[in-house]
């Protein structure tokens, strides 16, 4: 019976993945750049190392602040794989560069010591899943408390690793504003238990994370939650980051629907 099922989901995760490469291919919207923020606005940005608690661990952030006085909203952002490295400061930059405070955890703090991205790497995959939500719950601690943040518009954007993280925020957290996921995966539980309207962006060739958003979207609408999500052509899993599969087009497009649905 157990194989059965194994051999059901197995089939309906290949079906869906069929179905989001047709989706892309034929229905998505056209990939336009996307205006970045002004070097002035980039300039008037202040960054600071921080640290909060965590459940007795010390926990290192970069805390990004835009120009102006008065509350904004904030940004909690959940780094992928890889760690807290340049990509994932840079991206943290540029939502203070939009008008948001922007919190950024190493969640690889509780495990001590400066890395080379490559050792970066294997501390991520070494962090148990349970105590990376606790240190992000703390991290939205931290910005609610912060009295630069308007505390009923606090959202969390997650890439890759992070983008479950920022999902179970949505389904734990009553507080949590919004939540966008980049090359997610979506939990196995708790759907019932989202508070937080979610956006999600996908890459075509992403075939494993992507052929899951029909389930996502079927779930998260029989149980009555706000999901929306787009599927980009012919790009793969880390196209919003300089690199080897780095798309300008399609990382600008996600960049200004994700500041959109963060404004709503």
């Amino acid at each position: 019976m157990k194989r059965v099922t194994r051999m059901k989901n197995f089939l309906l995760g290949i079906l869906a993945a069929a179905l989001a490469i047709f989706l892309a291919g034929s229905f998505a919207t056209p990939i336009t750049s996307a205006l970045s923020a002004s070097p002035t606005q980039e300039s008037a940005v202040t960054t600071e190392a921080v640290h909060f608690d965590s459940g007795g661990f010390n926990i290192d952030a970069l805390l990004a602040n835009p120009a102006g006085a008065g509350k904004h909203p904030a940004v909690l952002v959940i780094h992928d794989s890889l760690g807290l490295n340049d990509s994932m400061r840079e991206i943290t930059k540029k939502f203070a560069a939009a008008g948001f405070v922007a919190l950024a955890p190493d969640f690889t703090s509780r495990r001590g010591g400066t890395r080379t991205p490559d050792q970066m790497a294997q501390a991520v995959a070494q962090l148990a899943p349970n105590l990376t939500l606790e240190d992000a719950r703390s991290a939205m601690d931290y910005l609610q408390k912060d009295s630069a943040v308007d505390a009923t518009k606090i959202s969390t954007v997650g890439f890759g690793w992070g983008g479950w993280r920022s999902f179970m925020l949505a389904a734990s957290t009553p507080a949590l504003y919004r939540a966008v996921i980049y090359s997610g995966t979506t939990p196995t539980q708790n759907i019932d238990a989202v508070h937080a309207a979610i956006l999600a962006h996908y890459a075509q060739y992403d075939f494993r994370t992507t052929g899951n958003a029909l389930l996502t979207e079927k779930a998260m609408t029989e149980a009555g939650k706000q999901f929306s999500y787009f599927v980009y052509p012919q790009v793969y899993r880390t196209f919003y980051v300089p690199g080897a599969q780095y798309n300008s087009a399609a990382a600008n497009l996600a960049w200004s629907r994700t500041l959109d649905f963060l404004r709503k």
